[in-house]
């Protein structure tokens, strides 16, 4: 305890430094970090800038955390004067930009439900400015006039701290633009996060997630609830920080009530549900740990269900497309960008039980995709200017044309990446310096992108960038891979490794070998999953034979994977021995009902306690609990059969490449 001491800083000497915040893997910053082709060169002044740090570890896991400004730094900023006046005429013309330009992409608050008060709340009022007046046509003074007024207001009147209708719909008006918060970056980002949270309490404590439980306003606590569950999952995705909001403890409706002329609520609601899926899914501590190629494919099946079925009116048509069409087709394009992108075995790894990988097709696909979303933004730039969301879609289309630069030197990706760049350029040189920061976080990000694309490209880093999620890691920076297109698979082809590629990696391989994508992600041999992070006990709590292990981990999926080998343990291994690569392929053969009837919920103790009760029956000794015997007779179904290892030689029709995935 004495080194301890010694290597630990004191809680006052870290509040005087200022609390740090974290940041997860969904977000635009590890987005970026986790590019395996970037240099840190790239952004080393952009993380110095904006306070990021971030450390790796061994097998590529790590988060990224920026250091909030201290109080005394605050008022070292000497913020600008500010002009409490706010005359009628602008309030007024805010008031009908905010309805004709932004109420329809979320629609809290309706102009009919604003006008019948006849004396509107100050909070409600002023957010639906404020929001308004993030436009780039409105002055930085108006704006600032604004914050403070709404800031002001929260604190008079108390409106964190109670829950009504009203607080609700302006904590998630202003849950659209990171600004309207504070001046200082980090402080407005986390008072975004922590207030949208409160909007969303209100709403429960206001029953708005449940089926009518108050028979009237019935439209308008169906259309809050689920702009509750929008911002929810978007805003997670954008911090990478878990969402709030469960819907299986939900039963109300869909927002439009049936009415077929405003069905474009209901569908963003549905496109956020299945969002949350894919997070859960792919992006949780747990990562892929858990997941199984039949969930993938039933995932995927429903995004593309999702665009299938979307009504005639809201369908994708080019550049030209309406607003709220255009809106939802690069949304959906970064739903599909996020889903796909630990995919791409170039750059990572899955675990070794996963066999689903990204097509030709589909990497085609997500490439015309978003490069279709950066030309209708181009043609839509305003939409740039008002919801975060819609710059971080920006971004994850971004990185999906970087990708296609940097595997293909894809020239028509390049123009896109400066296409958008431009686009965002304009914004940027429409507003003063300071203002505006937190979405100039995100243009940055993507004028690095564009710039990497540019001149002679920095040697690769090492030790390995973040990893995109728990249980994905990063292959060693390989280069000598030239790109050919295949004429004979549109938007497919192959890589011919050159130099250190063809010694290191493929050493003995024949001249005209083509390695298929599982050859690739499998090593060509057999063996154990890397695993993605070693769990030690703590001491047993009697120190004596037989007495209960307090297990480290408040998840208890994961302090069962634990409890199943005493001592260190591999968690994304289950079976912790020489193996083939099928074996837990092989397992969940032989027992497909492992995770079947877990609760949902963390603290559902009975429930966790009756889910466990299956593995550890009273078996009188005999037998050992239910888990192990199916253990043992998976064990005695392989034998003591080795599997040798193939090596698959397809033709560039049969194959599906590397590079796209």
């Amino acid at each position: 305890m004495a080194e301890l001491r010694r290597t630990t800083s004191s809680p006052q000497v870290e509040s005087q430094k200022g609390d740090r915040r974290i940041f997860g893997p969904t977000t635009a910053v590890h987005l970026l970090h986790s590019q395996a082709t970037i240099s840190s060169r790239i952004y080393e002044n952009y993380d110095q800038r904006y306070q990021h740090t971030w450390e790796v570890s061994k097998t590529g896991d790590g988060v990224i955390s920026v250091q909030k400004p201290t109080a005394e730094e605050q008022q070292s900023a000497h913020p600008k004067p500010i002009d409490l006046r706010l005359e009628r005429d602008v309030v007024e013309k805010l008031l009908n930009a905010y309805f004709l330009e932004i109420a329809p992409l979320l629609p809290v608050i309706t102009q009919a439900e604003f006008l019948a008060s006849p004396s509107p709340p100050p909070i409600l009022l002023y957010s639906m400015c404020l929001v308004a007046a993030s436009r780039r046509e409105v002055p930085q003074t108006v704006f600032d006039s604004m914050r403070f007024a709404v800031n002001s207001v929260i604190k008079a009147e108390d409106v964190l701290s109670t829950a009504s209708i009203v607080n609700v719909q302006a904590l998630l008006i202003l849950s659209m633009v990171g600004d309207s918060h504070s001046q200082f970056v980090p402080n407005a980002l986390s008072a975004l996060w922590l207030r949208l949270g409160t909007a969303i309490r209100m709403a429960q404590d206001l029953g708005l997630h449940r089926a009518e439980s108050v028979k009237q306003n019935i439209e308008l606590r169906r259309r809050l609830w689920g702009a509750c569950v929008i911002c929810d999952r978007w805003t997670s995705l954008t911090y990478g920080h878990p969402y709030m909001i469960d819907v299986q403890d939900c039963d109300a409706r869909l927002p439009s009530s049936g009415d077929p002329h405003d069905l474009y609520m209901d569908e963003l609601v549905r496109l956020s549900v299945i969002l949350g899926r894919v997070l859960k899914t792919i992006y949780s501590p747990s990562g892929l740990m858990f997941t199984t190629d039949e969930m993938l494919y039933n995932l995927l099946n429903d995004i593309e269900a999702w665009k299938a079925n979307l009504p005639e009116n809201l369908q994708f048509r080019g550049p030209d497309t309406p607003r709220n069409a255009g809106l939802l087709h690069l949304l959906y394009s970064c739903v599909s960008m996020i889903f796909w992108r630990v995919f791409m075995r170039i750059s990572y790894t899955c675990p070794a039980h996963l066999k689903f990988g990204l097509t030709v097709e589909n990497w085609s696909t997500l490439v015309q995709l978003t490069g279709d979303s950066i030309e209708w933004l181009d043609t839509h730039e305003r939409m740039y200017d008002v919801w975060l969301l819609v710059a971080y879609a920006a971004t994850s289309c971004s990185l999906v044309q970087y990708h296609t630069w940097a595997r293909r030197q894809d020239v028509e990706a390049a123009n896109k990446l400066r296409k958008l760049r431009d686009c965002v350029r304009r914004w940027e040189g429409s507003i003063s310096p300071d203002h505006m920061s937190a979405r100039r976080k995100t243009a940055e990000i993507i004028a690095l992108l564009y710039e990497a694309t540019q001149g002679t490209p920095l040697p690769v880093d090492t030790p390995p960038v973040l990893n995109p999620t728990g249980g994905v890691t990063g292959n060693k920076p390989l280069g000598g891979l030239e790109y050919k297109k295949d004429p004979s698979r549109p938007g497919g082809g192959v890589f011919i490794a050159h130099g250190d590629a063809r010694k290191e990696k493929y050493e003995g391989v024949p001249e005209g070998t083509i390695i298929n994508s599982d050859d690739e992600r499998e090593g060509a041999r057999g063996g154990r999953a890397p695993s993605m992070v070693t769990i030690t006990p703590l001491p047993s709590s009697g120190g004596g034979r037989g007495s209960a292990i307090s297990y480290p981990n408040m998840n208890p999926a994961l302090n069962y994977m634990t409890s199943q080998t005493p001592g260190s343990v591999q968690v994304l291994n289950v079976l912790d021995e020489p193996q083939a690569s099928n074996t837990l392929e092989q397992f969940a053969m032989a027992d497909v009902g492992l995770l079947e009837g877990i609760p949902g919920g963390m603290f559902d103790w009975g429930q966790w306690e009756s889910f466990f009760a299956r593995f550890n029956p009273d078996s009188g000794g005999n037998g050992g609990s239910g888990f192990q015997r199916q253990m043992q007779q998976s064990q005695g179904a392989r034998g003591n059969a080795e599997v040798a290892p193939q090596q698959t030689h397809t033709t560039p029709q049969q194959q599906s490449t590397q590079e796209q995935q």
